[in-house]
């Protein structure tokens, strides 16, 4: 999901005149001229006012041109890379297994086989897990697999966990 650039704007200029010590933003796009970049100009801003403005190096790269939040009066910050893997183990019904990666922390799904649901239907929006997109009745108990798409993927997880919603999960879901 973006934001739209006033609204960014609009977001440090109360910050500002709310007195913040230091302004953290965790967003940017790709590197523009200064004079075009809305988190640039609104950090001079800040700057001025001896406001200390941290923002992330992006999410793009390695490659040439990835970084963003380039400007002198920006602490640009970029993650580093460890030779480390927080694994994560799926088995088919068929036996078949997959290893990947993941951060989730919580509660595993036991050694009971899951059903797995992936929508390619009728429902074209389905199969990339969009709000409202989802029947919660065929998702409920079973691993939600969809298409990379517009949204975020984190709004994916919610929206699956959801039953198809973007509402706040509950506190101490069903097994």
């Amino acid at each position: 999901m973006g934001c739209f650039e006033s609204d960014i704007l609009a977001g440090m200029e109360q910050a500002i005149l709310d007195g913040v010590d230091i302004l953290s933003l965790s967003l940017g796009g790709r590197s523009v001229p200064y004079y075009r970049d809305t988190i640039a100009i609104g950090a001079f801003a800040a700057m001025e006012k001896g406001i200390h403005v941290s923002c992330s190096a992006g999410n793009s790269g390695p490659t040439k041109s990835t970084l963003a939040n380039v400007a002198p009066w920006i602490m640009t910050v970029g993650a580093g890379t460890l030779d480390r893997d927080f694994t994560a183990y799926a088995t088919l019904g068929s036996g078949q297994k997959f290893t990947d990666v993941s951060l989730y922390s919580g509660r595993g799904m036991g050694e009971k086989m899951v059903e797995m649901v992936y929508s390619k239907g009728s429902n074209t929006s389905s199969n990339l897990c969009l709000e409202g997109s989802l029947d919660p009745v065929i998702v409920r108990g079973k691993v939600v697999v969809y298409d990379r798409g517009i949204n975020a993927r984190v709004e994916n997880g919610v929206i699956s966990a959801n039953g198809g919603t973007m509402a706040c999960p509950p506190t101490n879901p069903e097994p």
